[in-house]
């Protein structure tokens, strides 16, 4: 089962290198230009964010809090042209990617470390429901009932 990831960038370019790069890694990938956007396909079942600091209206610190009040847990790497230390509030991002890139390894690897800091059984967890939902609406258990 391929992670998922979530792409919020408002530059164009960037959402699509972000996308290609993340799905040649073998992640399936979903873009967002906004973080209202961004927010709305949280609904896609993400794994993990990947979020620019500097949106407009909706800047990606808010989309994190909302994203991780929405899903605890849920991994979040930071993109940012100003990596300097920052503050952040008691939200910190599992992962912190500079622009511009330094290379397209440093995408993957962000995204790879945000998703192992993971809280350990999370991914098990979300199997679980998944079989519970299946097994629900499954026409075998229809037919039993």
């Amino acid at each position: 089962m391929k992670a998922r990831v979530l792409v919020v960038d408002d530059e164009a370019e960037v959402c699509e290198l972000l996308g290609k790069v993340l799905a040649r890694a073998g992640y399936d990938v979903v873009t967002a230009a906004t973080g209202e956007a961004g927010l709305a396909a949280l609904d896609q079942s993400v794994d993990c964010l990947v979020v620019d600091k500097l949106l407009p209206y909706l800047g990606g610190l808010e989309v994190m809090a909302e994203a991780r009040r929405r899903r605890p847990g849920l991994p979040v790497v930071l993109v940012t042209a100003h990596p300097e230390p920052f503050s952040l509030g008691d939200e910190r991002p599992d992962a912190v990617l500079a622009k511009p890139f330094k290379n397209l390894a440093a995408v993957e690897e962000a995204v790879k470390a945000a998703l192992e800091a993971r809280p350990p059984g999370a991914l098990s967890e979300l199997k679980e429901r998944v079989a519970a939902v299946v097994a629900e609406i499954s026409p075998l258990r229809r037919k039993r009932e």
